[in-house]
Protein backbone atom coordinates (compact mmCIF):
# COMPACT_ATOMS: atom_id res chain seq x y z
CA UNK A 1 0.00 0.00 0.00
CA UNK A 2 1.34 3.44 -0.92
CA UNK A 3 2.13 5.84 1.94
CA UNK A 4 -0.36 8.67 2.43
CA UNK A 5 1.94 11.44 1.06
CA UNK A 6 2.39 9.47 -2.17
CA UNK A 7 -1.35 8.90 -2.48
CA UNK A 8 -1.89 12.64 -2.12
CA UNK A 9 0.79 13.42 -4.74
CA UNK A 10 -0.82 10.95 -7.15
CA UNK A 11 -4.21 12.67 -6.91
CA UNK A 12 -5.35 14.85 -9.81
CA UNK A 13 -4.63 18.50 -8.91
CA UNK A 14 -8.32 19.45 -8.82
CA UNK A 15 -9.15 16.65 -6.36
CA UNK A 16 -6.14 17.54 -4.22
CA UNK A 17 -7.21 21.19 -4.05
CA UNK A 18 -10.77 20.19 -3.10
CA UNK A 19 -9.37 18.01 -0.30
CA UNK A 20 -7.22 20.85 1.03
CA UNK A 21 -10.16 23.27 1.06
CA UNK A 22 -12.34 20.74 2.88
CA UNK A 23 -9.66 20.19 5.53
CA UNK A 24 -9.21 23.95 5.95
CA UNK A 25 -12.99 24.32 6.28
CA UNK A 26 -13.05 21.71 9.05
CA UNK A 27 -10.09 23.14 10.94
CA UNK A 28 -10.48 26.91 10.62
CA UNK A 29 -14.25 27.18 11.04
CA UNK A 30 -14.01 24.96 14.13
CA UNK A 31 -11.06 26.84 15.63
CA UNK A 32 -12.15 30.46 15.01
CA UNK A 33 -15.52 30.38 16.83
CA UNK A 34 -14.06 28.26 19.63
CA UNK A 35 -11.41 30.95 20.22
CA UNK A 36 -13.74 33.93 19.83
CA UNK A 37 -16.94 32.88 21.61
CA UNK A 38 -17.46 32.16 25.30
CA UNK A 39 -20.90 30.59 24.80
CA UNK A 40 -22.49 28.42 22.13
CA UNK A 41 -25.05 30.03 19.79
CA UNK A 42 -28.69 30.18 20.86
CA UNK A 43 -29.99 27.50 18.47
CA UNK A 44 -27.24 25.10 19.54
CA UNK A 45 -28.07 25.59 23.22
CA UNK A 46 -31.75 25.09 22.44
CA UNK A 47 -30.98 21.80 20.68
CA UNK A 48 -28.90 20.68 23.68
CA UNK A 49 -31.79 21.48 26.03
CA UNK A 50 -34.45 19.51 24.17
CA UNK A 51 -31.99 16.82 23.09
CA UNK A 52 -31.09 15.96 26.67
CA UNK A 53 -34.34 14.04 27.03
CA UNK A 54 -34.01 12.15 23.70
CA UNK A 55 -37.75 12.45 23.19
CA UNK A 56 -39.42 11.30 19.95
CA UNK A 57 -40.69 14.76 19.15
CA UNK A 58 -40.71 18.39 20.06
CA UNK A 59 -43.21 21.22 19.66
CA UNK A 60 -40.77 23.27 17.58
CA UNK A 61 -38.95 20.78 15.32
CA UNK A 62 -38.62 17.05 14.61
CA UNK A 63 -36.13 15.36 16.94
CA UNK A 64 -33.01 14.56 14.86
CA UNK A 65 -31.05 17.73 15.62
CA UNK A 66 -31.81 17.37 19.32
CA UNK A 67 -30.67 13.74 19.31
CA UNK A 68 -27.40 14.68 17.63
CA UNK A 69 -26.84 17.56 20.06
CA UNK A 70 -27.64 15.42 23.08
CA UNK A 71 -25.31 12.62 21.99
CA UNK A 72 -22.52 15.08 21.17
CA UNK A 73 -22.79 16.79 24.55
CA UNK A 74 -22.75 13.47 26.40
CA UNK A 75 -19.86 12.02 24.37
CA UNK A 76 -17.70 15.17 24.40
CA UNK A 77 -18.11 16.08 28.05
CA UNK A 78 -20.05 19.26 27.25
CA UNK A 79 -17.13 20.97 25.53
CA UNK A 80 -17.93 23.69 22.97
CA UNK A 81 -15.61 22.84 20.08
CA UNK A 82 -17.33 19.53 19.11
CA UNK A 83 -20.45 21.50 18.18
CA UNK A 84 -18.49 23.81 15.90
CA UNK A 85 -16.83 20.73 14.39
CA UNK A 86 -20.25 19.10 14.00
CA UNK A 87 -21.43 22.00 11.87
CA UNK A 88 -18.35 21.77 9.66
CA UNK A 89 -18.81 18.03 9.22
CA UNK A 90 -22.24 18.88 7.80
CA UNK A 91 -20.68 21.47 5.46
CA UNK A 92 -17.82 19.25 4.28
CA UNK A 93 -20.07 16.18 4.03
CA UNK A 94 -22.43 18.24 1.90
CA UNK A 95 -19.55 19.26 -0.37
CA UNK A 96 -18.58 15.60 -0.77
CA UNK A 97 -22.14 14.61 -1.73
CA UNK A 98 -22.36 17.56 -4.14
CA UNK A 99 -19.20 16.25 -5.84
CA UNK A 100 -20.67 12.74 -6.15
CA UNK A 101 -23.98 14.17 -7.40
CA UNK A 102 -22.19 16.33 -9.97
CA UNK A 103 -20.33 13.26 -11.27
CA UNK A 104 -23.68 11.95 -12.50
CA UNK A 105 -23.72 14.85 -15.00
CA UNK A 106 -20.20 16.28 -15.27
CA UNK A 107 -16.59 15.23 -15.56
CA UNK A 108 -14.13 15.22 -12.69
CA UNK A 109 -13.03 18.86 -12.95
CA UNK A 110 -16.57 20.15 -13.43
CA UNK A 111 -17.64 18.18 -10.36
CA UNK A 112 -14.84 19.72 -8.32
CA UNK A 113 -16.02 23.16 -9.42
CA UNK A 114 -19.54 22.25 -8.29
CA UNK A 115 -18.29 21.02 -4.90
CA UNK A 116 -16.22 24.19 -4.35
CA UNK A 117 -19.08 26.55 -5.19
CA UNK A 118 -20.53 26.46 -1.62
CA UNK A 119 -17.38 28.29 -0.52
CA UNK A 120 -18.96 31.42 -2.06
CA UNK A 121 -22.28 30.94 -0.22
CA UNK A 122 -22.45 32.54 3.24
CA UNK A 123 -24.61 29.72 4.62
CA UNK A 124 -21.57 27.43 4.25
CA UNK A 125 -19.08 29.67 6.07
CA UNK A 126 -20.02 32.91 7.86
CA UNK A 127 -23.16 31.46 9.48
CA UNK A 128 -22.04 27.83 9.52
CA UNK A 129 -20.66 27.66 13.06
CA UNK A 130 -24.18 27.61 14.58
CA UNK A 131 -25.31 24.00 14.75
CA UNK A 132 -29.07 24.06 14.30
CA UNK A 133 -31.80 22.28 12.35
CA UNK A 134 -30.53 23.72 9.06
CA UNK A 135 -26.97 22.40 9.27
CA UNK A 136 -27.67 18.65 8.86
CA UNK A 137 -29.74 19.52 5.78
CA UNK A 138 -26.60 20.87 4.09
CA UNK A 139 -25.47 17.24 4.08
CA UNK A 140 -28.80 15.38 3.85
CA UNK A 141 -30.35 17.26 0.93
CA UNK A 142 -27.50 16.58 -1.53
CA UNK A 143 -27.28 13.00 -0.20
CA UNK A 144 -30.97 12.43 -0.90
CA UNK A 145 -30.60 14.08 -4.32
CA UNK A 146 -27.65 11.81 -5.16
CA UNK A 147 -29.59 8.64 -4.33
CA UNK A 148 -32.62 9.97 -6.24
CA UNK A 149 -30.55 10.53 -9.39
CA UNK A 150 -28.84 7.15 -9.10
CA UNK A 151 -32.18 5.41 -8.50
CA UNK A 152 -33.72 7.07 -11.55
CA UNK A 153 -30.73 6.26 -13.76
CA UNK A 154 -30.01 2.70 -12.65
CA UNK A 155 -33.23 1.60 -10.91
CA UNK A 156 -31.26 -0.38 -8.33
CA UNK A 157 -32.88 -1.59 -5.11
CA UNK A 158 -30.10 -0.23 -2.89
CA UNK A 159 -30.43 3.26 -4.35
CA UNK A 160 -34.18 3.34 -3.73
CA UNK A 161 -33.63 2.17 -0.14
CA UNK A 162 -30.89 4.76 0.44
CA UNK A 163 -33.15 7.43 -1.05
CA UNK A 164 -35.86 6.48 1.43
CA UNK A 165 -33.48 6.47 4.40
CA UNK A 166 -31.97 9.84 3.45
CA UNK A 167 -35.45 11.29 2.90
CA UNK A 168 -36.59 10.03 6.29
CA UNK A 169 -33.61 11.66 7.97
CA UNK A 170 -34.41 14.90 6.13
CA UNK A 171 -37.94 14.82 7.55
CA UNK A 172 -36.65 14.05 11.05
CA UNK A 173 -34.55 17.15 10.71
CA UNK A 174 -37.23 19.53 9.39
CA UNK A 175 -40.64 19.04 7.78
CA UNK A 176 -39.61 21.79 5.41
CA UNK A 177 -37.70 19.03 3.55
CA UNK A 178 -41.01 18.21 1.87
CA UNK A 179 -40.03 20.96 -0.61
CA UNK A 180 -37.10 18.79 -1.73
CA UNK A 181 -39.47 15.87 -2.31
CA UNK A 182 -41.74 18.16 -4.33
CA UNK A 183 -38.72 18.91 -6.54
CA UNK A 184 -38.12 15.16 -6.91
CA UNK A 185 -41.74 14.80 -8.06
CA UNK A 186 -41.31 17.50 -10.69
CA UNK A 187 -38.14 15.76 -11.91
CA UNK A 188 -40.01 12.48 -12.29
CA UNK A 189 -42.70 14.18 -14.36
CA UNK A 190 -40.35 16.01 -16.75
CA UNK A 191 -39.04 12.87 -18.47
CA UNK A 192 -40.91 10.03 -20.18
CA UNK A 193 -38.35 7.54 -18.90
CA UNK A 194 -38.67 8.78 -15.34
CA UNK A 195 -42.47 8.91 -15.50
CA UNK A 196 -42.49 5.16 -16.11
CA UNK A 197 -40.71 4.70 -12.77
CA UNK A 198 -43.68 6.10 -10.84
CA UNK A 199 -45.62 2.86 -11.27
CA UNK A 200 -42.59 0.64 -10.69
CA UNK A 201 -41.61 -0.82 -7.32
CA UNK A 202 -38.67 1.56 -6.72
CA UNK A 203 -40.48 4.73 -5.54
CA UNK A 204 -42.71 2.68 -3.27
CA UNK A 205 -39.70 0.94 -1.75
CA UNK A 206 -38.19 4.39 -1.12
CA UNK A 207 -41.46 5.55 0.46
CA UNK A 208 -41.58 2.46 2.69
CA UNK A 209 -37.94 2.97 3.77
CA UNK A 210 -38.69 6.60 4.56
CA UNK A 211 -41.76 5.62 6.58
CA UNK A 212 -39.78 3.11 8.65
CA UNK A 213 -37.22 5.79 9.51
CA UNK A 214 -39.83 8.28 10.68
CA UNK A 215 -42.24 5.72 12.21
CA UNK A 216 -41.37 6.32 15.91
CA UNK A 217 -41.68 10.07 15.44
CA UNK A 218 -44.87 9.63 13.42
CA UNK A 219 -46.40 7.63 16.29
CA UNK A 220 -45.48 10.45 18.67
CA UNK A 221 -47.03 13.00 16.31
CA UNK A 222 -50.27 11.03 15.95
CA UNK A 223 -50.67 10.64 19.72
CA UNK A 224 -50.76 14.34 20.51
CA UNK A 225 -47.47 15.71 19.26
CA UNK A 226 -48.84 17.01 15.98
CA UNK A 227 -51.29 19.31 17.73
CA UNK A 228 -48.43 20.92 19.64
CA UNK A 229 -46.41 21.39 16.46
CA UNK A 230 -49.41 22.83 14.59
CA UNK A 231 -49.88 25.45 17.29
CA UNK A 232 -46.22 26.40 17.09
CA UNK A 233 -46.19 26.55 13.27
CA UNK A 234 -49.33 28.70 13.22
CA UNK A 235 -47.64 31.16 15.54
CA UNK A 236 -44.47 31.26 13.45
CA UNK A 237 -46.28 31.60 10.13
CA UNK A 238 -48.76 34.26 11.24
CA UNK A 239 -48.04 37.80 10.15
CA UNK A 240 -48.00 40.59 12.70
CA UNK A 241 -51.35 42.05 13.67
CA UNK A 242 -51.90 45.36 11.95
CA UNK A 243 -49.31 44.76 9.24
CA UNK A 244 -50.02 46.50 5.95
CA UNK A 245 -51.14 44.63 2.84
CA UNK A 246 -47.66 45.16 1.34
CA UNK A 247 -45.93 43.63 4.39
CA UNK A 248 -48.38 40.72 4.51
CA UNK A 249 -48.23 39.73 0.84
CA UNK A 250 -45.25 41.31 -0.92
CA UNK A 251 -42.41 42.15 1.47
CA UNK A 252 -41.64 38.57 2.54
CA UNK A 253 -41.47 37.29 -1.03
CA UNK A 254 -39.24 40.21 -2.06
CA UNK A 255 -36.87 39.43 0.81
CA UNK A 256 -36.74 35.75 -0.20
CA UNK A 257 -36.09 36.55 -3.87
CA UNK A 258 -33.62 39.31 -2.99
CA UNK A 259 -31.59 36.95 -0.79
CA UNK A 260 -31.69 34.29 -3.49
CA UNK A 261 -30.28 36.74 -6.02
CA UNK A 262 -27.50 37.78 -3.63
CA UNK A 263 -26.60 34.12 -3.02
CA UNK A 264 -26.33 33.45 -6.77
CA UNK A 265 -24.42 36.63 -7.71
CA UNK A 266 -21.19 35.88 -5.81
CA UNK A 267 -20.57 32.34 -7.20
CA UNK A 268 -21.66 33.50 -10.66
CA UNK A 269 -19.14 36.34 -10.45
CA UNK A 270 -16.39 33.93 -9.37
CA UNK A 271 -17.07 31.66 -12.35
CA UNK A 272 -17.22 34.56 -14.81
CA UNK A 273 -14.05 36.27 -13.50
CA UNK A 274 -12.19 32.96 -13.64
CA UNK A 275 -13.46 31.82 -17.01
CA UNK A 276 -13.87 35.23 -18.73
CA UNK A 277 -16.53 33.64 -20.90
CA UNK A 278 -20.29 33.97 -20.91
CA UNK A 279 -22.47 31.14 -19.62
CA UNK A 280 -24.46 29.33 -22.28
CA UNK A 281 -26.94 26.46 -22.47
CA UNK A 282 -24.84 23.30 -22.86
CA UNK A 283 -25.14 21.16 -25.98
CA UNK A 284 -24.02 17.91 -24.32
CA UNK A 285 -27.04 15.85 -23.12
CA UNK A 286 -25.60 15.01 -19.69
CA UNK A 287 -24.56 18.59 -18.96
CA UNK A 288 -27.96 19.84 -20.09
CA UNK A 289 -29.61 17.26 -17.84
CA UNK A 290 -27.48 18.53 -14.94
CA UNK A 291 -28.55 22.09 -15.69
CA UNK A 292 -32.27 21.18 -15.74
CA UNK A 293 -31.96 19.06 -12.60
CA UNK A 294 -30.27 21.91 -10.72
CA UNK A 295 -32.88 24.43 -11.84
CA UNK A 296 -35.70 22.18 -10.63
CA UNK A 297 -34.03 21.38 -7.30
CA UNK A 298 -33.56 25.05 -6.45
CA UNK A 299 -36.47 26.53 -8.40
CA UNK A 300 -39.28 24.46 -6.89
CA UNK A 301 -38.51 25.39 -3.24
CA UNK A 302 -38.02 29.06 -4.22
CA UNK A 303 -41.33 29.06 -6.08
CA UNK A 304 -43.18 27.52 -3.13
CA UNK A 305 -41.64 30.01 -0.68
CA UNK A 306 -42.58 32.89 -2.97
CA UNK A 307 -46.18 31.66 -3.21
CA UNK A 308 -46.37 31.25 0.58
CA UNK A 309 -45.12 34.81 0.99
CA UNK A 310 -47.59 36.18 -1.55
CA UNK A 311 -50.44 34.36 0.22
CA UNK A 312 -49.60 36.16 3.47
CA UNK A 313 -47.39 33.58 5.20
CA UNK A 314 -44.50 34.83 7.32
CA UNK A 315 -41.62 33.35 5.29
CA UNK A 316 -38.07 33.45 6.71
CA UNK A 317 -34.72 33.80 4.98
CA UNK A 318 -33.21 30.99 7.07
CA UNK A 319 -35.37 28.59 5.06
CA UNK A 320 -33.06 29.23 2.12
CA UNK A 321 -30.06 27.58 3.82
CA UNK A 322 -30.18 24.13 2.12
CA UNK A 323 -31.82 25.27 -1.13
CA UNK A 324 -28.69 26.20 -3.10
CA UNK A 325 -26.73 22.94 -2.92
CA UNK A 326 -27.18 22.35 -6.72
CA UNK A 327 -25.92 25.86 -7.63
CA UNK A 328 -22.41 24.62 -8.42
CA UNK A 329 -23.76 21.95 -10.77
CA UNK A 330 -25.83 24.61 -12.54
CA UNK A 331 -22.87 26.97 -12.99
CA UNK A 332 -20.44 24.21 -14.00
CA UNK A 333 -22.99 23.09 -16.60
CA UNK A 334 -23.58 26.58 -18.00
CA UNK A 335 -19.94 27.56 -18.38
CA UNK A 336 -17.87 25.81 -21.09
CA UNK A 337 -16.41 22.51 -19.91
CA UNK A 338 -12.82 23.12 -20.99
CA UNK A 339 -10.82 25.03 -18.37
CA UNK A 340 -7.24 26.11 -19.02
CA UNK A 341 -4.64 26.05 -16.27
CA UNK A 342 -4.81 29.84 -16.08
CA UNK A 343 -8.59 29.77 -15.61
CA UNK A 344 -8.28 27.08 -12.95
CA UNK A 345 -5.65 29.14 -11.14
CA UNK A 346 -7.95 32.17 -11.09
CA UNK A 347 -10.78 30.06 -9.66
CA UNK A 348 -8.54 28.55 -6.98
CA UNK A 349 -7.35 32.01 -5.99
CA UNK A 350 -10.94 33.27 -5.76
CA UNK A 351 -11.86 30.36 -3.46
CA UNK A 352 -8.90 31.05 -1.16
CA UNK A 353 -9.49 34.81 -1.13
CA UNK A 354 -13.19 34.46 -0.33
CA UNK A 355 -12.47 31.97 2.46
CA UNK A 356 -9.86 34.33 3.93
CA UNK A 357 -12.19 37.33 3.72
CA UNK A 358 -14.98 35.40 5.43
CA UNK A 359 -12.67 34.28 8.24
CA UNK A 360 -11.24 37.79 8.70
CA UNK A 361 -14.70 39.34 8.66
CA UNK A 362 -15.99 36.97 11.35
CA UNK A 363 -12.83 37.39 13.45
CA UNK A 364 -12.79 41.21 13.29
CA UNK A 365 -16.52 41.59 13.78
CA UNK A 366 -16.61 39.34 16.83
CA UNK A 367 -13.57 40.79 18.56
CA UNK A 368 -14.67 44.41 18.05
CA UNK A 369 -18.36 44.02 18.95
CA UNK A 370 -19.68 42.57 22.22
CA UNK A 371 -22.64 40.24 21.67
CA UNK A 372 -24.77 38.73 24.42
CA UNK A 373 -25.31 35.54 22.43
CA UNK A 374 -21.59 35.07 21.73
CA UNK A 375 -19.62 36.59 24.62
CA UNK A 376 -21.76 35.96 27.68
CA UNK A 377 -19.62 34.30 30.44
CA UNK A 378 -21.75 31.17 30.68
CA UNK A 379 -19.32 29.14 32.80
CA UNK A 380 -19.02 31.86 35.46
CA UNK A 381 -22.73 32.68 35.51
CA UNK A 382 -24.02 29.11 35.78
CA UNK A 383 -21.43 28.23 38.45
CA UNK A 384 -22.41 31.22 40.60
CA UNK A 385 -26.14 30.60 40.27
CA UNK A 386 -25.73 26.87 40.97
CA UNK A 387 -23.73 27.74 44.11
CA UNK A 388 -26.46 30.19 45.17
CA UNK A 389 -29.07 27.45 44.75
CA UNK A 390 -27.06 24.98 46.85
CA UNK A 391 -26.55 27.61 49.54
CA UNK A 392 -30.29 28.37 49.73
CA UNK A 393 -31.59 24.78 49.55
CA UNK A 394 -28.71 22.57 50.67
CA UNK A 395 -29.22 20.49 47.52
CA UNK A 396 -27.46 20.46 44.13
CA UNK A 397 -29.34 21.95 41.20
CA UNK A 398 -30.85 19.06 39.22
CA UNK A 399 -33.49 20.78 37.07
CA UNK A 400 -34.33 24.28 35.88
CA UNK A 401 -36.71 26.02 33.51
CA UNK A 402 -36.50 29.18 31.48
CA UNK A 403 -36.21 30.44 27.93
CA UNK A 404 -34.40 28.40 25.28
CA UNK A 405 -31.13 30.27 25.85
CA UNK A 406 -30.88 29.81 29.62
CA UNK A 407 -32.26 26.26 29.55
CA UNK A 408 -29.57 25.17 27.11
CA UNK A 409 -26.93 27.21 28.93
CA UNK A 410 -27.51 25.46 32.27
CA UNK A 411 -27.73 22.04 30.65
CA UNK A 412 -24.39 22.57 28.91
CA UNK A 413 -22.32 24.71 31.30
CA UNK A 414 -23.65 24.39 34.87
CA UNK A 415 -21.91 22.00 37.31
CA UNK A 416 -23.67 18.65 37.18
CA UNK A 417 -25.40 19.62 33.91
CA UNK A 418 -28.97 19.82 35.28
CA UNK A 419 -31.95 19.09 33.08
CA UNK A 420 -33.19 22.20 31.28
CA UNK A 421 -36.83 22.86 30.43
CA UNK A 422 -37.96 25.46 27.87
CA UNK A 423 -41.05 27.04 29.45
CA UNK A 424 -42.70 28.14 26.20
CA UNK A 425 -42.22 24.78 24.49
CA UNK A 426 -45.18 22.55 25.34
CA UNK A 427 -43.37 19.23 24.81
CA UNK A 428 -40.46 20.36 27.01
CA UNK A 429 -42.85 21.37 29.77
CA UNK A 430 -44.63 18.02 29.55
CA UNK A 431 -41.28 16.22 29.75
CA UNK A 432 -39.69 18.00 32.71
CA UNK A 433 -42.59 19.79 34.42
CA UNK A 434 -43.46 16.87 36.73
CA UNK A 435 -39.83 16.65 37.92
CA UNK A 436 -39.78 20.38 38.68
CA UNK A 437 -43.06 20.13 40.60
CA UNK A 438 -41.90 17.12 42.61
CA UNK A 439 -38.34 18.16 43.42
CA UNK A 440 -38.12 21.89 42.78
CA UNK A 441 -35.48 23.78 40.86
CA UNK A 442 -34.72 27.19 39.39
CA UNK A 443 -36.53 29.48 36.98
CA UNK A 444 -33.95 31.46 34.99
CA UNK A 445 -34.57 33.78 32.03
CA UNK A 446 -33.40 37.02 30.51
CA UNK A 447 -37.09 37.91 30.11
CA UNK A 448 -39.04 38.93 33.21
CA UNK A 449 -42.29 37.72 31.64
CA UNK A 450 -40.97 34.14 31.83
CA UNK A 451 -40.92 34.43 35.63
CA UNK A 452 -44.56 35.53 35.49
CA UNK A 453 -45.34 32.58 33.20
CA UNK A 454 -43.68 30.22 35.68
CA UNK A 455 -45.86 31.65 38.46
CA UNK A 456 -48.93 30.84 36.37
CA UNK A 457 -47.70 27.32 35.68
CA UNK A 458 -46.36 26.36 39.11
CA UNK A 459 -48.37 28.62 41.43
CA UNK A 460 -47.20 29.26 45.00
CA UNK A 461 -44.18 26.99 44.58
CA UNK A 462 -42.38 29.87 42.82
CA UNK A 463 -40.60 31.80 45.60
CA UNK A 464 -37.66 34.11 46.22
CA UNK A 465 -37.68 36.13 43.02
CA UNK A 466 -34.56 38.15 42.33
CA UNK A 467 -32.38 39.43 39.50
CA UNK A 468 -28.70 39.06 38.75
CA UNK A 469 -26.50 41.51 36.83
CA UNK A 470 -23.46 40.20 34.98
CA UNK A 471 -20.99 41.85 32.61
CA UNK A 472 -19.86 40.50 29.26
CA UNK A 473 -17.59 41.73 26.49
CA UNK A 474 -15.63 40.59 23.44
CA UNK A 475 -11.84 40.86 23.28
CA UNK A 476 -11.80 44.50 22.14
CA UNK A 477 -15.46 45.40 22.49
CA UNK A 478 -17.27 47.55 25.03
CA UNK A 479 -18.24 46.08 28.36
CA UNK A 480 -21.97 45.48 28.54
CA UNK A 481 -24.32 44.42 31.33
CA UNK A 482 -27.17 41.95 31.26
CA UNK A 483 -29.86 41.43 33.87
CA UNK A 484 -30.99 37.84 34.34
CA UNK A 485 -34.18 37.12 36.30
CA UNK A 486 -34.33 34.26 38.80
CA UNK A 487 -36.90 32.52 40.95
CA UNK A 488 -36.70 29.43 43.16
CA UNK A 489 -39.16 26.62 42.61
CA UNK A 490 -40.04 24.90 45.89
CA UNK A 491 -40.95 21.33 44.98
CA UNK A 492 -42.61 20.15 48.20
CA UNK A 493 -44.85 23.25 48.24
CA UNK A 494 -46.01 22.73 44.65
CA UNK A 495 -49.68 22.26 44.08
Amino acid sequence: MKPLPQIVRDMPPAIRFLGVIMLLQLALWTLIPDLLFSILPLDTLEAIAWGSGFSLGNAKHPPLTGWIAGLTAAAAGHADWPFYLLSQICVVGGMAFIYLLAREFLGREGSVLAALTPQFILYYNVTSFEFNVNMPMLLLWPAAALFFVRACKRDRLRDWILLGVASGLCLLCKYYSALLFAAFGVCLLTSKTRRRLILSAGPWIAAASCFLVILPHAMWALTGGLAMMEAYVEGRMATRVGASWFKRHIAGSLVILGNAILVVVIPLGAFWLSKLERPRIPAEPERREGMLFSLIMTGVPLLVLTVVGLSGGNVRTMWLVPVFFPLGILLASLFPAEWSEKQWKRFRISVIVFMALALIGVAVGNTAHSSLRKHFPADKFTAEISAMYREQTGEPLEAMAGDAWTAGMFRHYAPGHPQGCILRNRSELDRLGPTLQAHGGLIVSDKEEDILLAMELFGESVTLQTSYDIDYRSLFGKKRKKTIHLAFLDGPAAK
